[in-house]
């Protein structure tokens, strides 16, 4: 009988193969999943169960999913065991997700390779490694301080997490270097026409089978590879666009590798034709216009950023939670996320290719910037930057590449090379992409930061009302003058927001709320009342290139001691140790289910299509002279209902409705009623 041997612990394996299908062999009194292979009659398999620390465990999985919230995570080097069994060696390859921050890849205690650099997917050669028999695994992941990798240092932790792994066997793969899809495609487009290329090198024999397909459209051809790179390539007439929201519209691309007849390897990428551009007070559609162009018409990008992280499992999100939050994207309504600050899962990206998200990705250089850096930091990132666009190549989805988020220089001429060099590396391996960087608040004039390099974009992250300007009552006006006059290269209002806890109320909250980093205490109507001014600010600057409030989720940072106070009455205050280590300038908290009274106003301003009146502060316990204040998408008027009495009707003005304060007795049911859809409250 074939079991498990684990804390005394014995699962019969033959009567139960549901418990762990990806074992067929389970050995007595070692803690090992043994994978058995026969040739060819598997060529690809996730591999799902490992060993790590005496334990079975599913990836993917973060050693630091639960102590990552807290004022210290543990960092160090941690193994992940498997056994593979050979009835005969045979090409012999592992795909890895992601393995952060940097990966060892060892068969039977022998070093492979070294992999440098998190967060993205990379392939290993493992064919002259193995051997005929069990052969024993072992990625060693590391997430310790180093100053030769990127990111050494930032707003977030870093997380040793394994992501998924896939096992193959096969004489037809396409070479590694076209990442997860096999791959790459590049096009010409316009209204008119689109003619695509689909480029893939594969071992000399192989036969490629390439379709491209739509509703309306249907092309196929076969090559057969002499060892060099194949291109299959055709022009489709009056091709239907990928419109970003308003029609995502996506061909299949297909490409089938064969080899002695035998099919090993079928890659599909969903692909958007779209181009895309950014124009100075040139005449659009009648009227003179400074601001981006999807396919030709104006397309204001309006957005969050996001960061791959959640509560009790850090950035080792399964694809049911990422599923999951694009619900809550959805609902939210945007149209942009800049991916922060590191890429991110292919999952991610593929859920944008097909809602029509346009997203900015981005390198995991953070801060440091300086010539002083050893020289090893500056080679990982190179080849970080080039994993990230070979893997993340073929996402209609993807107009913004960036190298990094504020980092710092001490030498233009050193900075301005480096920026040069890496957006000459990125558009030659994809010549259409927009290359760019993110600059802080404390930069005045980020267009000319870093020596005046060559870009495409700059981001600039501007915390008006928190970091800046913290005594002002009028946020609108701030953004407003740092933005206006920027028309230089094409800027994106990269970053901006503060703290907030829907666990903490105030009447007065620009007193009462601290301001910056490390203030204890963050109120929600503080939060509401300033993003309320930035979205007015917003609303009038169509030449942003993008927006992207700071943030959809909150996320575990263990410097950040912050935002722990909680007051439900605005008036008696104690301390809730679960809020501390977060930032918590989320619109949703980092559970990704508790949505913020904020998450609404971005809602009634976002998604026209879903109605809806929003009652805000249902957990503020104040019952006299309390206002009631709703965001809405749902008319121009709300009516303020108590016990089912008409008490007043109010206009809505951007989104927003606030009735005249009354007092509310225990039990009064409140209602707010829109043109279709009402919200209610028991007090």
């Amino acid at each position: 009988m074939k079991y498990i041997h684990r804390y005394n612990r014995r699962l019969d394996y033959e009567n139960n193969p549901k418990i762990y299908p990806d074992i067929t062999v389970i050995e007595e009194g070692e803690a090992v999943l043994i994978i058995n292979h026969d040739d060819y009659d598997a060529p690809e398999r996730d591999i799902k169960k490992w060993i790590y620390n005496n334990e079975i465990i599913t990836v993917p999985y973060s050693i630091n999913r639960i102590d990552g919230h807290s004022s210290k995570y543990s960092r160090g080097t941690y193994g992940f065991e498997t056994i593979i069994k050979l009835n005969s060696v045979k090409p012999t390859y592992l795909l890895f997700q992601h393995a952060d921050q940097s990966a060892e890849i060892y068969v039977d205690g022998e070093l492979v390779t070294t992999h440098w650099g998190g967060y993205i997917a990379f392939g290993v050669d493992l064919t002259n490694y193995v051997h005929k028999g069990k052969n024993r695994i072992k990625v060693k992941v590391t997430n310790s301080a180093r100053d030769a990798l990127a990111p050494s240092s930032g707003d977030f932790n870093f997380n040793a997490t394994l992501g998924k792994v896939k096992l193959l066997f096969s004489p037809a793969l396409p070479d590694l270097s076209y990442g997860y899809d096999g791959f790459h495609i590049t096009s010409t487009v316009s209204n008119a026409s689109a003619t695509i290329y689909v480029k893939t090198t594969v071992p000399n024999g192989v036969s490629v089978v390439c379709n491209i397909d739509d509703e309306t459209y249907h092309y196929t051809d076969t090559q057969t590879s002499d060892g060099t790179e194949l291109t299959f390539t055709t022009t489709i007439q009056n091709p239907h666009l990928w419109n970003g929201k308003l029609d995502p519209h996506l061909y299949n691309v297909t490409i089938k590798t064969y080899k002695d007849n035998i099919l090993y390897h079928t890659f599909t990428r969903p692909y958007g034709f779209r181009y895309y551009s950014y124009v100075y007070d040139e005449t659009v559609n009648g009227v003179t216009y400074t601001g981006f162009l999807l396919n030709g018409q104006p397309y204001l990008l309006r957005g969050v950023c996001m960061h791959h992280d959640i509560e009790d499992k850090a950035n080792a999100l399964t694809d049911t939670d990422v599923a999951h939050d694009f619900e809550i994207i959805q609902e939210l309504g945007c149209n942009f996320i800049r991916l922060v600050h590191y890429p991110h899962t292919p999952e991610v990206y593929d859920w944008c290719d097909r809602l029509g998200i346009i997203v900015e990705t981005e390198a995991p250089c953070v801060n440091k910037f300086q010539s002083n850096i050893t020289s090893d930091y500056y080679t990982h990132l190179e080849g970080q930057i080039t994993d990230m666009v070979n893997q993340h190549y073929n996402h209609p989805c993807i107009l913004f590449w960036g190298i990094g988020n504020e980092i710092q220089k001490d030498s233009e001429s050193f900075s301005r090379t480096k920026i040069n060099g890496y957006r000459t590396l990125i558009r030659t391996l994809r010549p259409e992409s927009w290359v760019g960087y993110v600059v802080s608040h404390s930069i005045s004039n980020g267009v000319s930061y870093m020596g005046n390099p060559t870009i495409d974009w700059i981001g600039h992250n501007y915390y008006s009302g928190w970091y800046v300007n913290q005594n002002s009552n009028d946020p609108t006006t701030g953004v407003t003058q740092r933005f206006n006059n920027v028309k230089t290269v094409p800027m994106g209002f990269s970053e901006y927001g503060c703290g907030g806890t829907q666990h903490c109320h105030s009447e007065d909250p620009q007193t009462t709320t601290d301001k910056g980093a490390k203030g204890a205490r963050h109120d929600i109507e503080h939060m509401m009342w300033l993003h309320e001014g930035h979205v007015a600010a917003i609303k009038n600057m169509p030449q942003l290139l993008f927006t992207s409030q700071w943030q959809l989720f909150d996320v575990a940072v263990s410097s950040r001691d912050e935002g722990y106070t909680i007051c439900l009455d605005g008036t008696n205050t104690s301390i809730d140790n679960n809020l501390r280590y977060l930032n918590d300038k989320g619109l949703v908290e980092r559970d990704h289910t508790t949505k913020k009274d904020s998450f609404y106003l971005y809602k009634a301003w976002w998604n026209q299509t879903d109605k809806f009146v929003h009652i805000c502060g249902k957990d503020y316990q104040k019952y006299t002279d309390r206002v009631i204040k709703c965001y809405t998408n749902d008319g121009n008027t709300l009516s303020l209902y108590v016990n089912n009495t008409l008490i007043e009707s109010k206009s809505v003005t951007n989104n927003i409705c606030e009735f005249t304060a009354r007092n509310f007795s225990n039990n009064d049911v409140v209602k707010v009623s829109g043109s279709t859809t009402y919200d209610t409250w028991t007090i």
